[in-house]
Protein backbone atom coordinates (compact mmCIF):
# COMPACT_ATOMS: atom_id res chain seq x y z
CA UNK A 1 0.00 0.00 0.00
CA UNK A 2 1.61 3.44 -0.93
CA UNK A 3 0.33 6.50 0.37
CA UNK A 4 -2.98 6.66 -0.52
CA UNK A 5 -4.02 3.70 -2.78
CA UNK A 6 -2.65 0.27 -4.18
CA UNK A 7 -3.15 -1.27 -7.51
CA UNK A 8 -2.22 -4.85 -7.84
CA UNK A 9 -3.20 -7.01 -10.94
CA UNK A 10 -5.11 -4.41 -12.59
CA UNK A 11 -7.50 -3.48 -9.47
CA UNK A 12 -6.56 0.08 -8.06
CA UNK A 13 -7.51 -0.39 -3.90
CA UNK A 14 -8.55 3.38 -1.88
CA UNK A 15 -6.84 3.61 1.15
CA UNK A 16 -9.58 3.58 4.29
CA UNK A 17 -9.31 7.38 5.70
CA UNK A 18 -9.08 8.91 2.48
CA UNK A 19 -11.44 11.76 2.41
CA UNK A 20 -11.37 12.44 -1.48
CA UNK A 21 -9.46 11.84 -5.06
CA UNK A 22 -7.17 14.56 -6.10
CA UNK A 23 -7.66 16.24 -9.93
CA UNK A 24 -6.19 13.33 -12.37
CA UNK A 25 -4.93 11.69 -9.63
CA UNK A 26 -5.66 8.86 -11.82
CA UNK A 27 -6.27 10.08 -14.76
CA UNK A 28 -4.55 7.87 -18.29
CA UNK A 29 -3.66 5.32 -16.13
CA UNK A 30 -3.31 2.25 -18.37
CA UNK A 31 -3.28 -0.37 -16.15
CA UNK A 32 -6.00 0.34 -14.04
CA UNK A 33 -8.77 -2.60 -14.49
CA UNK A 34 -10.84 -2.14 -11.35
CA UNK A 35 -11.04 0.54 -8.23
CA UNK A 36 -12.55 -0.10 -5.18
CA UNK A 37 -13.14 2.96 -3.84
CA UNK A 38 -13.80 2.75 0.22
CA UNK A 39 -16.26 4.30 2.39
CA UNK A 40 -15.30 7.75 3.92
CA UNK A 41 -14.46 9.50 0.54
CA UNK A 42 -16.86 12.21 0.46
CA UNK A 43 -15.96 13.16 -2.83
CA UNK A 44 -13.83 13.78 -6.06
CA UNK A 45 -12.18 16.26 -7.79
CA UNK A 46 -12.35 16.96 -11.55
CA UNK A 47 -10.69 14.39 -14.01
CA UNK A 48 -9.53 11.63 -11.28
CA UNK A 49 -10.01 8.74 -12.93
CA UNK A 50 -10.62 10.08 -16.97
CA UNK A 51 -9.27 8.46 -19.97
CA UNK A 52 -8.26 4.85 -17.83
CA UNK A 53 -8.87 3.14 -21.07
CA UNK A 54 -8.24 -0.54 -19.92
CA UNK A 55 -11.00 0.67 -16.39
CA UNK A 56 -13.83 -1.80 -16.53
CA UNK A 57 -15.54 -1.42 -13.01
CA UNK A 58 -15.79 0.84 -10.37
CA UNK A 59 -17.02 0.37 -7.02
CA UNK A 60 -18.15 3.33 -5.20
CA UNK A 61 -19.47 3.95 -1.50
CA UNK A 62 -21.87 5.17 -0.07
CA UNK A 63 -21.22 8.48 1.29
CA UNK A 64 -19.66 9.79 -1.80
CA UNK A 65 -21.97 13.10 -2.55
CA UNK A 66 -20.70 13.98 -6.20
CA UNK A 67 -19.56 12.45 -9.27
CA UNK A 68 -16.99 14.90 -10.44
CA UNK A 69 -16.93 16.69 -14.10
CA UNK A 70 -15.03 14.47 -16.41
CA UNK A 71 -14.45 12.23 -14.03
CA UNK A 72 -14.60 8.83 -15.92
CA UNK A 73 -14.54 10.50 -19.29
CA UNK A 74 -13.40 8.56 -21.75
CA UNK A 75 -12.64 5.23 -19.74
CA UNK A 76 -13.85 3.16 -23.35
CA UNK A 77 -13.75 -0.02 -21.33
CA UNK A 78 -16.23 0.82 -18.80
CA UNK A 79 -18.45 -1.59 -18.12
CA UNK A 80 -20.13 -1.13 -14.42
CA UNK A 81 -20.45 1.40 -11.52
CA UNK A 82 -22.70 1.52 -9.42
CA UNK A 83 -24.37 5.11 -8.43
CA UNK A 84 -24.55 5.38 -4.61
CA UNK A 85 -27.78 6.87 -2.80
CA UNK A 86 -25.92 10.18 -1.77
CA UNK A 87 -25.17 11.11 -4.62
CA UNK A 88 -26.62 14.53 -5.66
CA UNK A 89 -24.97 15.41 -8.45
CA UNK A 90 -22.89 14.00 -11.90
CA UNK A 91 -20.94 16.80 -13.37
CA UNK A 92 -20.08 18.25 -16.95
CA UNK A 93 -18.86 14.97 -19.06
CA UNK A 94 -18.69 12.77 -16.15
CA UNK A 95 -19.37 9.75 -18.17
CA UNK A 96 -18.43 10.99 -21.89
CA UNK A 97 -17.74 8.75 -24.39
CA UNK A 98 -18.13 5.99 -21.84
CA UNK A 99 -19.33 3.71 -25.03
CA UNK A 100 -19.31 -0.23 -23.41
CA UNK A 101 -21.36 1.16 -20.36
CA UNK A 102 -24.60 0.03 -21.34
CA UNK A 103 -26.81 -0.40 -18.02
CA UNK A 104 -26.64 1.97 -14.96
CA UNK A 105 -29.17 3.09 -12.07
CA UNK A 106 -29.61 6.50 -10.98
CA UNK A 107 -30.61 6.73 -7.57
CA UNK A 108 -33.56 8.01 -5.96
CA UNK A 109 -31.61 11.05 -4.64
CA UNK A 110 -30.26 12.39 -7.53
CA UNK A 111 -30.65 16.18 -8.22
CA UNK A 112 -28.40 17.47 -11.26
CA UNK A 113 -27.06 15.84 -14.41
CA UNK A 114 -25.08 18.16 -16.02
CA UNK A 115 -24.03 18.93 -19.67
CA UNK A 116 -22.60 16.59 -21.39
CA UNK A 117 -22.82 13.70 -18.55
CA UNK A 118 -23.35 10.95 -20.65
CA UNK A 119 -22.66 11.70 -24.00
CA UNK A 120 -21.70 9.06 -26.92
CA UNK A 121 -22.05 6.09 -23.73
CA UNK A 122 -23.12 2.65 -24.49
CA UNK A 123 -25.82 3.19 -22.70
CA UNK A 124 -29.22 0.91 -23.43
CA UNK A 125 -32.08 2.17 -21.44
CA UNK A 126 -32.07 5.47 -18.60
CA UNK A 127 -34.81 6.00 -16.16
CA UNK A 128 -34.10 9.66 -14.68
CA UNK A 129 -35.99 9.54 -11.03
CA UNK A 130 -38.12 12.20 -10.00
CA UNK A 131 -35.71 13.96 -7.63
CA UNK A 132 -33.58 15.26 -10.36
CA UNK A 133 -34.29 18.41 -10.87
CA UNK A 134 -32.60 19.19 -13.52
CA UNK A 135 -30.75 17.44 -17.33
CA UNK A 136 -27.84 19.07 -18.89
CA UNK A 137 -27.50 20.30 -22.38
CA UNK A 138 -26.76 17.04 -24.52
CA UNK A 139 -26.63 15.15 -21.52
CA UNK A 140 -27.64 11.95 -23.25
CA UNK A 141 -26.57 13.30 -26.65
CA UNK A 142 -25.82 10.65 -29.46
CA UNK A 143 -25.60 7.82 -27.40
CA UNK A 144 -26.63 5.63 -30.43
CA UNK A 145 -27.56 2.76 -28.34
CA UNK A 146 -30.21 4.47 -25.87
CA UNK A 147 -33.53 2.54 -27.04
CA UNK A 148 -35.69 3.95 -24.31
CA UNK A 149 -35.29 6.72 -21.38
CA UNK A 150 -37.92 7.53 -18.94
CA UNK A 151 -37.94 11.12 -17.10
CA UNK A 152 -40.06 11.05 -14.40
CA UNK A 153 -40.03 14.00 -12.57
CA UNK A 154 -43.05 16.56 -14.31
CA UNK A 155 -40.92 19.52 -12.69
CA UNK A 156 -37.59 18.03 -14.48
CA UNK A 157 -35.88 21.00 -16.23
CA UNK A 158 -34.56 19.72 -19.66
CA UNK A 159 -31.60 21.21 -21.81
CA UNK A 160 -31.42 22.25 -24.96
CA UNK A 161 -30.78 18.79 -27.04
CA UNK A 162 -30.42 16.33 -23.79
CA UNK A 163 -31.36 13.53 -25.73
CA UNK A 164 -30.92 14.44 -29.17
CA UNK A 165 -29.51 12.98 -31.87
CA UNK A 166 -30.40 9.59 -30.66
CA UNK A 167 -32.05 7.87 -33.79
CA UNK A 168 -32.53 4.50 -31.92
CA UNK A 169 -34.67 6.07 -29.07
CA UNK A 170 -38.21 4.41 -29.72
CA UNK A 171 -39.92 4.67 -26.65
CA UNK A 172 -39.98 6.45 -23.31
CA UNK A 173 -42.06 8.53 -21.00
CA UNK A 174 -41.42 12.47 -20.71
CA UNK A 175 -43.13 13.57 -17.01
CA UNK A 176 -42.31 17.64 -18.57
CA UNK A 177 -44.45 17.04 -21.93
CA UNK A 178 -42.39 19.13 -24.74
CA UNK A 179 -39.40 20.95 -24.27
CA UNK A 180 -39.55 24.30 -23.81
CA UNK A 181 -37.57 25.12 -27.35
CA UNK A 182 -39.37 24.47 -30.66
CA UNK A 183 -36.97 23.37 -32.44
CA UNK A 184 -38.17 20.56 -34.91
CA UNK A 185 -35.63 17.98 -34.08
CA UNK A 186 -37.14 18.16 -30.54
CA UNK A 187 -40.56 18.74 -31.57
CA UNK A 188 -40.24 15.35 -33.34
CA UNK A 189 -37.68 13.18 -30.78
CA UNK A 190 -40.93 13.78 -28.08
CA UNK A 191 -43.67 12.95 -29.94
CA UNK A 192 -42.22 9.71 -31.53
CA UNK A 193 -41.56 8.81 -27.57
CA UNK A 194 -45.31 10.26 -26.45
CA UNK A 195 -46.61 7.71 -29.82
CA UNK A 196 -45.18 5.06 -27.39
CA UNK A 197 -46.98 5.73 -24.61
CA UNK A 198 -49.72 8.35 -25.02
CA UNK A 199 -51.82 7.46 -22.42
CA UNK A 200 -49.19 8.04 -19.75
CA UNK A 201 -49.19 11.46 -20.52
CA UNK A 202 -51.38 14.89 -19.43
CA UNK A 203 -53.37 16.16 -21.77
CA UNK A 204 -51.33 19.35 -22.31
CA UNK A 205 -48.88 17.15 -23.83
CA UNK A 206 -50.89 15.05 -25.78
CA UNK A 207 -52.44 18.28 -27.58
CA UNK A 208 -49.08 19.35 -28.62
CA UNK A 209 -48.18 16.04 -29.83
CA UNK A 210 -50.98 15.17 -32.08
CA UNK A 211 -50.96 19.31 -33.36
CA UNK A 212 -47.66 17.82 -34.16
CA UNK A 213 -48.29 14.76 -35.99
CA UNK A 214 -50.79 16.74 -37.97
CA UNK A 215 -48.51 19.22 -39.60
CA UNK A 216 -45.64 17.08 -39.69
CA UNK A 217 -47.07 13.62 -40.66
CA UNK A 218 -44.71 12.52 -43.56
CA UNK A 219 -41.78 14.06 -41.50
CA UNK A 220 -42.75 11.66 -38.38
CA UNK A 221 -43.71 8.74 -41.35
CA UNK A 222 -40.37 9.24 -42.99
CA UNK A 223 -38.80 8.36 -39.10
CA UNK A 224 -40.67 5.65 -38.25
CA UNK A 225 -40.31 3.79 -41.06
CA UNK A 226 -36.72 4.85 -41.56
CA UNK A 227 -35.78 3.33 -38.13
CA UNK A 228 -39.11 0.82 -38.07
CA UNK A 229 -39.72 2.48 -35.55
CA UNK A 230 -42.83 -0.01 -33.84
CA UNK A 231 -43.59 1.41 -30.80
CA UNK A 232 -44.58 4.68 -32.06
CA UNK A 233 -46.32 2.88 -35.26
CA UNK A 234 -48.40 1.40 -32.79
CA UNK A 235 -49.15 4.65 -30.79
CA UNK A 236 -50.12 6.12 -34.08
CA UNK A 237 -52.69 3.02 -35.28
CA UNK A 238 -54.51 2.71 -32.12
CA UNK A 239 -55.06 6.44 -31.57
CA UNK A 240 -55.91 6.54 -35.47
CA UNK A 241 -53.93 9.69 -36.08
CA UNK A 242 -52.38 9.19 -39.65
CA UNK A 243 -54.22 10.38 -42.72
CA UNK A 244 -56.17 7.89 -44.19
CA UNK A 245 -56.01 9.58 -47.79
CA UNK A 246 -51.78 8.77 -47.20
CA UNK A 247 -51.93 5.16 -45.72
CA UNK A 248 -51.38 3.00 -48.98
CA UNK A 249 -48.20 4.90 -49.65
CA UNK A 250 -47.18 4.70 -46.03
CA UNK A 251 -48.02 0.32 -46.45
CA UNK A 252 -46.10 0.42 -49.92
CA UNK A 253 -43.15 1.83 -48.91
CA UNK A 254 -43.14 -0.79 -45.32
CA UNK A 255 -43.84 -3.72 -47.63
CA UNK A 256 -41.00 -2.78 -49.97
CA UNK A 257 -38.83 -2.44 -47.06
CA UNK A 258 -39.58 -5.91 -45.24
CA UNK A 259 -41.26 -4.14 -42.36
CA UNK A 260 -43.34 -6.77 -41.30
CA UNK A 261 -45.03 -5.03 -37.94
CA UNK A 262 -44.95 -2.19 -39.38
CA UNK A 263 -47.05 -3.07 -42.53
CA UNK A 264 -49.64 -4.90 -39.88
CA UNK A 265 -49.86 -1.67 -37.79
CA UNK A 266 -50.94 0.10 -41.09
CA UNK A 267 -53.16 -2.13 -41.97
CA UNK A 268 -54.63 -1.51 -38.87
CA UNK A 269 -55.06 2.30 -39.52
CA UNK A 270 -56.37 1.11 -43.10
CA UNK A 271 -59.08 -0.89 -41.13
CA UNK A 272 -60.13 2.04 -39.29
CA UNK A 273 -59.40 4.94 -41.89
CA UNK A 274 -63.29 4.91 -42.81
CA UNK A 275 -63.61 6.05 -39.46
CA UNK A 276 -61.36 9.09 -39.81
CA UNK A 277 -62.39 10.43 -43.65
CA UNK A 278 -65.06 12.63 -41.77
CA UNK A 279 -62.48 14.14 -39.69
CA UNK A 280 -60.20 14.88 -42.25
CA UNK A 281 -62.98 15.83 -44.96
CA UNK A 282 -62.95 19.43 -43.43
Amino acid sequence: MTNDFQLTDGVLTIRPGTRYIRSQQFSENPDIRKIIVPEGVGFMEDEAFAECEALEEVILPEGLIGISVAAFASCVSLRSINIPSTVKSIGDGAFLFCTQLRELVLPAGLEEISDLAFQGSGLESICVPESVLSIGEEAFFECENLCHADVLGENTRIGLNAFGSNYALHSGYIAPGYPEENSGPAQLLYTLLWCSCPERHKESTSRRAEEFIRGSEGLIMERVLKMNNIPAMTGLAERKLLDPRNVDGYLKTALQEGLTEISALLLRAKGSAGDMEEEFEL
